[in-house]
């Protein structure tokens, strides 16, 4: 008797770690393949974290996945004139067909005798709606869509049980641009804008975690996550000025704003630190030249430029202006244990970048891991990837406050 084959359209992680559990307890003898085609997911770092979601989930399971082209633009043309439509409205009604269609080619291409979606298994998602959208994209073939409702019978809370076991990042919006704007009740901006590296609270620092995190369970190393939250700090725009010449600088985290614009002079000299007399504003003498942590959490919030050290004369001498617009933002932020958390030592490493991009490469951290393996498995070492670390060492304190681990930083921004 011919073995069933059946295509799982994923979503996202949340959604398919219970419904793939599920289906494959009903569908003891198929074969259950998982296709990852969301093009509706905005930005493309909340699509890759998705998606790294979704691949954890179906190694665990042992589920082979495809992920499918993020053809966003195409997805836009689609929904064009649909934009301001509330959700379970005629946009999802376009989206679910146009990724059902395309799940349809795949199946037959696979030879899939089923298809379903784990959209099913979404709270905010209409069944009927999607049932409509499933049958109607497999009508002309020899596809049969499975409308599965495993959200009855206390399905939904097991969903969020087994999310939350696992560490799975929880999305707090469905997905498109448009949902975006209408579904999260804080500012959208920095969802949309990307800054260089891995900035903390960002989704590239998660996705960096994340990624750790996929490499470390292929290693059969145990891991947790733990997300804190932290007074976030970001740069709106800033620039300093001396004799009308733009000079090269970093901001110091937790600068605060300039009220307008700050021309002044230096009126005060503190070794490599000068003092203008207006607004007081700071000026940090580098060489070499860097952007620098914040090392120690301070409540000094001067507005401070840090700029190379060969600009010292022509500061003291010449007419500086400058302008600085910053925001401080309630943030969360992630720190992801790999060993036991009674391990004899903890080393900690930066999860984040500073503002000039530099950081942790992945690979230093993946052969740390792998060269450390077996003090992991014996607990005697623990490696800790430690989220928002360059705003006063945010990680490192969440660690000792929360779980009463001291973690010796081995390697910085570099």
């Amino acid at each position: 008797m011919k073995k069933s084959k059946i295509l799982v359209h994923i979503c996202c992680a949340p959604d398919a770690i219970y419904f793939l559990k599920r289906l494959r307890e009903d569908f003891p003898e198929s074969e259950i393949v998982g296709y990852f085609y969301d093009p509706n997911i905005h930005p493309y770092e909340e699509y890759k974290l998705r998606y790294i979601e979704t691949e954890r989930i179906c190694r665990e399971l042992g589920i082979k996945l495809i992920e499918g082209e993020y053809d966003v633009e195409n997805w836009l043309q689609k929904v064009k004139g649909y934009e301001h439509e509330p959700e379970r409205g005629a946009r999802c009604e376009i989206c679910f067909d146009h990724r059902l269609k395309k799940s349809v080619e795949v199946a037959k291409e696979l030879g899939c005798d089923y298809l379903t979606t784990t959209l099913l298994m979404s709270p905010k998602k209409s069944i009927p709606q999607l049932k409509k959208a499933g049958e109607e994209a497999t009508k002309d073939s020899s596809v049969v869509f499975l409308t599965l409702d495993y959200r009855k019978g206390g399905g939904t809370q097991e969903m969020f049980k087994l999310s939350k076991d696992r560490d799975i990042y929880q999305q707090d919006y469905c997905g498109c641009i448009y949902g975006l704007f209408k579904q999260k009740d804080i500012p959208v901006q920095w969802d949309l804008v990307s800054f260089k590296g891995r900035r903390p609270g960002s989704k590239e620092e998660r996705l960096f975690i994340k990624e750790v995190r996929l490499f470390v369970e292929e290693l059969n190393l145990p891991a947790k996550e733990y997300e804190f939250p932290f007074l976030n700090w970001k740069v709106l725009e800033g620039k300093i000025e001396v004799d009308k010449e733009v000079i090269p600088s970093y901001v110091l985290p937790y600068s605060q704003s300039i009220r307008g614009v700050a021309k002044g002079r230096v009126e005060h000299v503190n070794g490599d630190k000068l003092f203008l007399n207006k607004q007081n504003v700071k000026i940090i003498l580098s060489e070499p030249f860097r952007d620098l942590p914040l090392r120690v959490a301070t409540t000094l919030v001067n507005p401070t430029f840090i700029v190379p050290a060969q600009y010292r004369e022509k500061l003291l001498s010449g007419k500086v202006v400058a302008t600085l617009k910053t925001e401080f933002v309630p943030d969360k932020s992630e720190v992801l244990i790999i060993g036991g958390e009674k391990a004899k030592e903890f080393w900690g490493i930066p999860a984040d970048t500073l503002q000039d991009g530099k950081g942790t490469d992945i690979d230093f951290v993946r052969r740390l891991i792998e060269d450390n393996g077996e003090k992991i498995r014996r607990e005697e070492l623990a490696i800790v990837l430690l989220g928002a670390e360059s705003l006063g060492r945010a990680g490192s304190k969440f660690v000792e406050d929360f779980l009463g681990i001291k973690v010796n930083l081995i390697c910085e921004w570099s």
